[in-house]
């Protein structure tokens, strides 16, 4: 499978960037089901093409307040060897009032789509609302991270339960061993030990 992933992505400072990143690269782990003809649709926060050197995987630029990209895009994605395209929605990766710019393009694709929503607001304006519902309307599966995201989309946006997939997000919550060798050692005997991560 060759999927079309639709975010922002490094060198973009952006947490979004960052999450579509490793998910390509989690994703990507699995040889034998995804392919390493992936790609990435990147979503620039600039007029210019050339402010960021995007890594080998981004095929293909979106200049984020240029409609006309948008549309080039879903013909590029349509025209690829994709099986599937990922969009990582947040409302300020895409261009136009509350990311409007994104509907020509989803509404475009003819490829399956899966949409990862990262912020689904409890009071939305008209727009907001809209927007969601409509990204919502097009994509085959809905990914959140939380129930509380669950409750919005069924109650406040109107989204049918079984069109939404929910993957938490986060270290899985394991019982530590009962018996800890490392614990007797002469550098942690009886002391408190804190591991930072950076």
């Amino acid at each position: 499978m060759k999927i079309a992933y639709i975010s922002s992505y490094p060198p973009r400072e952006c947490g979004i960037a960052t999450f579509n990143n490793n998910l390509l690269k989690a994703i990507g782990l699995n040889k034998k089901i995804v392919s390493e003809d992936s790609f990435v649709v990147a979503m620039n926060d600039s007029d210019s093409l050339n402010d960021y050197e995007y890594p080998k995987e981004v095929k293909y630029i979106i200049r984020q307040e240029n409609q006309k990209d948008y549309i080039r895009a879903a013909d590029y994605v349509n025209t690829s060897i994709a099986d599937v395209c990922i969009l990582e929605h947040e409302y300020g990766i895409y261009g136009g009032e509350s990311g409007v710019y994104i509907l020509p393009l989803i509404a475009r694709l003819q490829k399956p789509l899966i949409t990862i929503f990262h912020t689904i607001l409890r009071d939305p304006d008209y727009m907001q609302l809209t927007i969601l519902r409509e990204v919502a309307k097009y994509s085959s599966r809905i990914i959140v991270m939380s129930h509380r995201a669950v409750g919005f989309l069924t109650s406040i946006y109107g989204i049918p339960f079984d069109k939404i997939q929910l993957i938490e997000h986060g270290v899985p919550d394991l019982e530590p061993k009962k018996i800890n060798p490392v614990k007797n050692t002469l550098a942690f005997k009886n002391k408190k030990v804190l591991l930072l991560l950076a």
